[in-house]
């Protein structure tokens, strides 16, 4: 049995890792590293400008912390606290720690995935760091409840924050789900009705404070009234030139009736140009893309949806291929592991005042990551099995806050396994909240290692 005086070091000695490893994050990172997306969400935020179809809601969040001091300092310093914050949170909520906790700790904040990500101005890291804090919410929503009090101002929060990542992620709308039941877990003492009426109830509030950021967020709404259809719309582009590298002779009805030389057309160039890697390859060749948006919208869609349902194998067979780079990508180096410096167009630097900037401290930073390339550290297939042992230790014990854990697990696994759909490029970013997610519940199960001790209410 650990004394309570034992304890009590480990948790002060656990915390001041984490205090520890939130400082050098700053240190090693302000005041942010921006690549061409945030410089370009930044100048949107700041002169309240649509030039791109990234989230209106980011640019608009950058515009805040801009308003208030210049540049990205102080946004950085705001999203690395959810995620080090929330550790803390949860290791208060706790009120425990093992001395395995403090070498856990201590290696997590020093992978480059916390380290050198956090200081990296991606709506990818914003949106890992705002849903994992959601969870972490609902886990002293869970505490709350199990000690027979309405956790209101718990659940707030955590509405605001998923609403939030939804705005930066669309699909970031999955974690919702995991919640919601997280929610109707912690009163399945109080009967269906008391679990539906707050899970439902919840997930409508969420949808409204959605709703309403995204109106105050969005400056032009004309444009991002397509942003959603054009995005669909590169999917089903992709796809079937993914078909078509693989079978050539594909049948292409819906298109030849639209276009027949477009058919033609497509069908000598779309499938040599594609590649799994990401969408970019096919502007290597500038014919497959006006080709491509020269026809209707509706010819697009109908040969898309006629592809799963036709030809099932190929289209599957694309999606793997295009899944199989952003999950576990064969060569690490072409999906962008990281970027260091600040590095845009030229004309949007000089209007926000700043500079390209590749210095010896990002070079040193960028060397640092790429000890950790070819290595479980940066793979999100390796993360993907922790985030699984993670969860399937917690449902052995199922204490009132793991399940909150558990459910972080699922909406982790379940946003990366939409992109088995949606992927587009391996960029290794796109796939950093099962990183965190995995590392997080790392984290909170070092604390207290004793699986199958349950502790009652």
């Amino acid at each position: 049995m650990t004394r309570p005086g034992v304890r009590i070091a480990a948790v002060d000695a656990t915390r001041w890792v984490i205090v520890a490893g939130y400082l050098l994050m700053l240190a090693a990172n302000l005041p942010g590293h921006m690549s061409v997306d945030p410089v370009l969400s930044l100048y949107e935020g700041r002169f309240h400008e649509r030039i791109t179809w990234g989230p209106p809601f980011y640019a608009w969040l950058l515009g805040v912390f801009d308003d208030l001091l210049a540049g990205t300092s102080l946004y950085v310093v705001a999203s690395g606290l959810m995620l080090f914050g929330g550790w803390l949170w949860m290791l208060r909520m706790t009120g425990r720690a093992s001395w395995l906790s403090v070498p856990v700790a201590a290696a997590v904040v020093l992978t480059p995935n916390i380290l050198v990500y956090q200081g990296i101005v991606w709506k990818d890291v914003f949106f890992a760091n705002s849903a994992t804090l959601g969870f972490i919410c609902l886990m002293a929503a869970s505490q709350a409840w199990a000690a027979g009090r309405r956790p209101l101002g718990a659940l707030a929060a955590a509405g605001l924050l998923f609403a939030m990542a939804a705005l930066v992620r669309q699909n970031g709308l999955i974690a919702w789900l995991p919640a919601a039941a997280v929610i109707a877990w912690g009163l399945r003492d109080r009967g269906w009705k008391a679990m539906a009426g707050w899970s439902l109830g919840w997930l409508v509030a969420v949808a409204l404070v959605t709703q309403s950021l995204s109106v105050a967020a969005i400056p032009a709404p004309e444009k991002d009234d397509v942003a959603v259809s054009r995005g669909v719309r590169l999917v089903q582009q992709y796809d079937i030139a993914g078909a078509l590298a693989l079978d050539p002779t594909l049948p292409l009805e819906h298109i030849d009736r639209a276009d027949p030389d477009a058919d033609d057309e497509l069908r000598r160039r779309a499938g040599a140009q594609f590649s799994p890697e990401r969408i970019d390859h096919l502007d290597r060749d500038p014919a497959v893309g006006a080709t491509f948006w020269g026809l209707p919208d509706e010819a697009i869609q109908a040969e898309w949806l006629n592809l799963i349902a036709e030809h099932p194998g190929i289209y599957l067979k694309t999606r793997f291929a295009d899944f199989r780079w952003v999950f576990a990508a064969p060569v690490i180096d072409r999906c962008l592991p990281v970027h260091v410096g600040i590095d845009g167009p030229p004309e949007q630097l000089a209007k926000l005042g700043m500079e390209a900037r590749r210095d010896r401290d990002d070079q040193e930073l960028f060397n640092y990551v790429t000890w950790f390339l070819d290595t479980p550290v940066m793979s999100h297939a390796a993360y993907a099995v922790l985030s699984l042992l993670v969860a399937g230790a917690l449902l052995l014990r199922r204490r009132p806050e793991d399940v909150a854990v558990i459910g972080l697990q699922v909406a982790a696994l379940g946003f990366t396994a939409s992109f088995l759909v949606i992927s587009l490029a391996c960029d290794y970013r796109y796939l950093y909240f099962l990183d965190v997610a995995a590392l997080t519940g790392l984290v909170y199960l070092s604390l207290d290692p004793a699986v199958w001790k349950r502790r009652r209410a």
